[in-house]
């Protein structure tokens, strides 16, 4: 009788253990491994090639820089592979980092001097690098130190990303693209947030190589009055300890319905000042003394300022949310160079120090005579540009964009070229800006006689049809319209045209 209850006791045991086992989920547990912190890092990438056709005379090899970063003209091309790493920082885990590393036939562009990805101390190839740190502040404060793209613009240096495929005049002509430095971006409600830059430069990080930037001209310095050695770094983003000031505001004034982003950009780029005009005199009547004359020598020019000597950029978006498809954006960027700073803008010298202050077409003096210098110390170069964008999503699958701006640099002294894509030269395709008749192949148009005739006026329009041909394959293709009131584009035959039109198409694998 008592094995017969031992035995009946075994039996439900075993089947009480059996049911319990059965009814857990399996690998539940009271208290979970936590995760890795490399389970939080995000990949991301793509892969983008296009194929572009601009009517005019540039093709195969020669450079085509009316089409900003997409240079090669009735060619296929890879704009640029990209492999992302990120790791978010969060109350949990408060730190982080982002690393983008980028190549392609595009890619030379974003960096000042441009073109010299194959320089041994090019960092081109790394896009993005940079480290970051979350503190407990307001609904979170986030502090970001290392290389890092520039806040301003509504564009990025990603097409994919953008509602057309090619970057605008406004996004490659007027604000820098990289910098290196430190943020901090706080949330401060729902609605707004803030952030406050600190970088080595408002010109952006670069090559230096012989010392094509930051007005330095061949190996020798201009702001700095000594010969360009290996004692000086040949990567650079600041030619002096002064550091350039940004800052950005968003706010959601209408929550999902209208936001507007408020940029500015403060800095001094330059190590000398601009000279007094008594000075300027002296030195090219050669009463002078024992010093040597020029406007460029370095003997005859105070340090530099910051409040004389700058560059200052203000730029805002207005962004239009009517209803879940439709994305209106309006956009403006105002652009102010002041003194020596106006013959840095893009590491070249735009003849001297001659603007056209009174904006009827030529500069206010043709060097002959070199008295009349009627700008002084604190003589300004500006720029304003405006810009529309549409976006209508119409499924899933299908979209269209448009684009179109208005560039207005007539009061920019010269080609407006904050960021050229040749370094220290004049940019060949403003041809409205130069004083060039005849043969408009040469390499500097000077003294040819053709007065200016737009006053610095260049705008575009472009339509873009979207294909998500997949949820990893995307295809835009850019109808682009450029044009001016003067004849600054080329047409087939290499003529002076007042416009010109394009089609690319491009073709996005992303992950």
């Amino acid at each position: 009788m008592k094995i017969k209850k031992i035995l009946l006791s075994l039996i439900i045991f075993s089947a009480t253990g059996l049911s319990a086992q059965t009814m857990t989920p399996k690998g539940s547990d009271p208290k979970p491994a936590e995760a890795k912190w490399y389970d939080k890092v995000n990949f991301s990438g793509y892969v983008d090639v296009y194929y572009n056709w601009t009517s005019n005379n540039k093709q195969g090899a020669a450079q085509d820089t009316t089409g900003t970063f997409h240079t090669y003209n009735k060619q296929f091309a890879v704009n640029a592979v990209k492999l992302s790493m990120e790791k978010l920082p969060e109350k949990e885990s408060p730190w982080g980092f982002r690393l983008d590393m980028q190549n392609g036939q595009n890619n030379m562009y974003q960096e000042r001097p441009y073109q010299t990805t194959n320089s041994i101390y090019n960092m081109q190839l790394l896009q993005q690098a940079y480290v970051s740190f979350y503190f407990p502040v307001a609904k979170g404060l986030i502090v970001d130190a290392g290389k890092m793209a520039t806040h301003i613009g509504n564009e990025l240096l990603d097409s994919k990303d953008n509602m057309n495929y090619t970057i605008g005049y406004i996004f490659f002509n007027t604000i820098p693209f990289i910098h290196t430095g430190a943020r901090a971006t706080v949330t401060l409600t729902d609605r707004l947030s803030a952030g406050l830059y600190l970088y080595n430069s408002a010109q952006g990080t670069g090559f230096t190589a012989n010392g094509q930037q930051f007005g330095y001209s061949g190996v020798t310095p201009a702001g700095a009055g000594q010969v360009f050695s290996t004692s000086n770094h040949v990567y650079v983003d600041g030619p002096n300890a002064l550091k350039a000031y940004g800052s950005q505001v968003k706010f959601d004034a209408i929550p999902d319905k209208f936001k507007i982003v408020w940029n500015t950009l403060y800095g001094n780029d330059v190590t000398q000042g601009r000279p007094a005009d008594a000075e300027y005199y002296l030195s090219q009547t050669g009463m002078n003394g024992l010093l040597p004359g020029g406007p460029m020598n370095t003997q005859w020019n105070p340090r530099s300022k910051n409040s004389r000597d700058y560059w200052f950029i203000n730029h805002m978006s207005f962004i239009f949310n009517p209803t879940d498809k439709l994305t209106v954006l309006l956009d403006w960027t105002f652009g102010e160079r002041s003194g020596y700073a106006i013959t840095n803008a893009a590491g070249y010298t735009n003849d001297g120090f001659y603007i056209d202050s009174n904006r009827n077409g030529k500069v206010d003096t043709d060097g002959s005579d070199l008295k009349f210098r009627p700008d002084g110390q604190n003589v300004k170069k500006i720029y304003n540009t405006y810009g529309i964008w549409l976006k209508y999503n119409i499924n899933e699958k299908y979209a269209i964009a448009a684009r179109y701006e208005n560039i207005d640099d007539s009061r920019y002294g010269g080609s407006l070229t904050v960021n050229q894509p040749l370094a220290f030269t004049t940019p060949r395709d403003r041809y409205d800006l130069q004083a060039a008749s005849g043969d408009i192949t040469g390499a500097n148009f000077a003294g040819l006689g053709r007065p200016a005739s737009s006053l610095g006026q260049v705008r575009t329009f472009t339509l873009t049809p979207t294909i998500n041909w997949t949820e990893n394959l995307l295809i835009k293709v850019d109808l682009r319209r450029d044009w001016a009131l003067g004849t600054q584009f080329i047409d087939q035959a290499g003529r002076a045209v007042k416009g010109q039109n394009g089609i690319i198409i491009g073709v996005v694998a992303k992950f």
